[in-house]
């Protein structure tokens, strides 16, 4: 196992030793451990690394009932307050069952923007015909190496419209409006991004998640959902010695105090990703490792976005103590960035020139910002830098492209070339007046730089990329004369896909792939989804599907009794 740059073996594998009998547990501010001794972790690879038994996968002693103040009954048990939690919740609840949910946030919790679906009302106001998935879906089968669950892609696809149409019937009593954002097209596909803003707020479209939730949450409580914040799950109830029913869920409250819920159909996980467990990382997602490090912190469960990792795999170790097994597909596909502000779309990366920290040209440019990062992740110190002049404005958009940013309304108007070079000049790139001044700027070598662009002119110069075959589209000069700009380029980690095994239904699957009875699981925390990479091509599909179709499906089919 390849240990995180800066940090020396001896460090890796330091700590203090722990646990019962034979197992020596050794950590980094408690990051990483082994059920062996440190002679065993020498040259630990990959594979050893899968097998070993972590500290994280050893269940703990059971709570014990005189701990117990409180026990709730209800008939489903909700465990998270995120957009996949509260769907369920009211999904469930309005079709006619009693539900009961508890987070360990102080309310409802956002932590993205864009919802994927199929086509919407939406779609059809703005006259957006919809699109051939065939061809499209085949094409992201094949990007994640056919290891993900073709029956959850498209029972999720097949049903995105409806549950969009629902929530976007929603909200609108709220005050909020559901838009379209401008997307990706690099990889050819549609502009069926969904978010959410209030009229005439285009700055709410990357933030307007937050309203989304508030809302379900609103929606749930007037059906008769009951709310419980601040309350942390630590153990599930199963039956029969862990062979059995899972029956309920014990959490600890904010005063320390233990709350037993009892969930008479159906216990949901919906508590959210593991990037912030390094232990976890380290087994299922070894390679984000070098840009996270391995120090741990207590989870922050009201923090909103952010990029170095909140959740600490809550649901998924409780399922795993209780007998579910790990998703199929290794290891668990990172949401990274390859991150450049000034991208001509969002999740994209500057396709013209890059070099990397030796001042070399390194790869073809033309590929997604997340494929992107996994390359930097091999590159030094994981950073590159875009090398520009004023002219790649204009001719981004001679090539049939337009200039939008993250977030930007799908009706507001294309930024125009004359905007963006005034956005590089103010504050959006590193200016200089010659390649040696951007240099010095970029801490790059001015000779090898002064090369890299004269070989890269040379190849805009024939039409044709000899060197990494990148579409000629992108094959724009660097002038000879300045400004010139650069930006860098760097692997921006944001967090972990799936975890738990489950079927297309939403139910928890052990290692016989045999349903869990009375265990289900939504969101983030739903395994086989993705592998490889999520790489933004189907954008918002992780909202979209996972959280809003799946928890408006699962909510209603538990409602049904389609599972009792």
């Amino acid at each position: 196992m390849k240990k995180p740059d800066g940090i020396s073996r001896r460090d890796f594998l330091k700590g203090a030793a722990a646990g019962a009998a034979s197992l020596a547990v050794m950590g980094l501010g408690g990051g990483v451990a082994f059920a062996e001794g440190e002679e065993a972790v020498q040259g630990l690879t990959a594979e050893q690394a899968l097998n070993t038994k972590w500290a994280f996968e050893i269940p703990p002693a059971p709570i014990p009932d005189d701990q117990i103040a409180e026990v709730i009954e209800d008939e489903i048990i909700v465990v998270g307050s995120g957009m996949s939690g509260l769907t369920t919740a009211y999904s469930a609840q309005s079709n006619g069952a009693s539900v009961t949910l508890f987070s360990a946030s102080s309310g409802p919790i956002s932590r993205g923007g864009s919802n994927f679906a199929k086509y919407s009302k939406v779609c059809e106001e703005r006259g957006i015909e919809p699109f051939d998935v065939s061809k499209y879906f085949y094409n992201e089968m094949r990007a994640a190496s056919f290891q993900v669950d073709q029956k959850k892609w498209n029972r999720g696809y097949n049903n995105s419209e409806e549950a969009m149409n629902w929530l976007i019937d929603l909200v609108a009593e709220d005050g909020l409006r559901v838009i379209l954002e401008r997307d990706n097209t690099f990889d050819g596909g549609p502009y069926y991004a969904h978010a959410f803003n209030t009229e005439g707020n285009d700055a709410m479209v990357s933030t307007g998640q937050q309203g989304a939730v508030e809302s379900m949450e609103r929606h749930g409580k007037a059906a008769g959902v009951k709310f419980y914040y601040d309350t942390v799950a630590e153990q599930l109830i199963r039956e029969d010695d862990n062979k059995g029913r899972v029956t309920g869920v014990i959490a600890r409250r904010a005063d320390g105090s233990y709350v037993k819920f009892v969930g008479k159909k159906a216990i949901v996980l919906a508590t959210g990703d593991f990037s912030a467990n390094k232990q976890m990382l380290a087994k299922y997602c070894p390679m984000v490792l070098p840009l996270v490090g391995l120090d741990e912190k207590e989870p922050d469960y009201n923090t909103g976005f952010s990029l170095s990792g909140i959740y600490k795999g809550d649901g998924q170790k409780m399922g795993l103590w209780a007998g579910a097994a790990w998703q199929h597909a290794y290891p668990n596909a990172p949401m990274m960035q390859g991150a450049w502000g000034g991208s001509h779309e969002p999740c994209g990366f500057h396709m013209g020139l890059n070099v990397n920290a030796r001042t070399e040209r390194y790869q073809r440019e033309d590929v997604s910002a997340p494929y992107s990062a996994n390359h930097l992740i091999s590159q030094p110190g994981h950073i590159a830098w875009g090398i520009w002049t004023a002219n790649y404005a204009q001719a981004i958009v001679d090539s049939g492209r337009e200039w939008y940013t993250f977030g930007m309304n799908f009706d507001s108007p294309a930024l125009t070339p004359e905007q963006m070079v005034d956005r590089w000049d103010n504050g959006g790139a590193t200016k200089a007046d010659t390649l040696e001044e951007l240099a010095e700027k970029c801490h790059l070598d001015a000779e090898k730089l002064k090369a890299v662009v004269a070989r890269y002119n040379e190849l805009c110069e024939k039409g044709e990329d000899e060197d990494f075959h990148k579409n000629p589209d992108f094959l724009i000069p660097i002038q000879e004369e300045g400004p010139f700009y650069a930006s860098q380029n760097y692997a921006l980690f944001m967090t972990v896909m799936g975890g738990l095994r489950c079927n297309e239904f939403m139910q928890v699957e052990d290692e016989n792939d045999e349903v869990i009875p009375g265990l289900f699981n939504v969101g983030a925390m739903i395994g086989d989804m993705y592998a490889n990479t999520y790489n933004f091509a189907v954008p918002g599909n992780s909202y979209g599907i996972n959280c809003l179709t799946f928890g408006y499906l699962l909510g209603r089919d538990l409602a049904s009794g389609k599972f009792d």
